[in-house]
């Protein structure tokens, strides 16, 4: 980055990558459940949590700066976004690896670990819609509420790939598919 302040340009587009991947690994995702389950839950596992986790790893990490003035956040330490970066990284890694090989219980598995940080995600964004003191202001309500939903819809739809991964693969408690 420049030398001046940081800005939203490097963060916004990585952030938009994210929801464009979310989107079409979803619904590609449903379409293939119709098809060819297998295929389906790496589908899932390769777009939805590999490629999602690589890209958020690029701006929680490598663009930290620009993805806080994004979130309206200001750490002088980028510990932080590191951290979060390197957990989506591994994950992401990993996803894309089951998916490539048809390793059906580990997309499971890799799904169900995302699904559990976007849980984490998803109550970290309700905690703050109920503490933020700048709710009253439009544009902050308007992104708190975007994010419930979008990590809240998200998270759901990884549970359900998940639960039928792990049916696929005959894990109890579930049923076998």
């Amino acid at each position: 980055m420049g030398t001046g302040q940081p800005t939203a340009h490097e963060a916004s587009p990585l952030m938009g990558a994210t929801m464009a991947f979310s989107t079409i690994g979803i619904i590609l995702s449903i379409i293939l459940l119709f098809v060819n389950i297998d295929l389906a839950v790496r589908t899932a596992a390769a777009l939805l949590v590999g490629i999602v986790g690589i890209i958020s790893f690029v701006r929680h990490s490598v663009y930290y700066h620009s993805d806080q003035v994004r979130m309206g956040w200001h750490q002088d330490h980028p510990e932080f976004h590191l951290e979060v970066g390197y957990a989506n990284l591994a994950v992401g890694i990993w996803a894309l690896v089951a998916a490539v090989f048809d390793w059906g219980f580990v997309c499971g598995v890799a799904i169900a670990i995302y699904a559990t940080y976007l849980f984490c995600v998803l109550l970290l964004h309700i905690v703050e819609a109920i503490s933020w003191e700048d709710l009253h202001i439009a544009a902050h309500r308007s992104r708190v509420i975007r994010s419930i939903i979008s990590t809240g819809f998200s998270m759901v739809m990884l549970v359900v790939f998940a639960v039928v991964a792990f049916a696929r693969a005959g894990m109890v408690p579930f049923m076998q598919l």
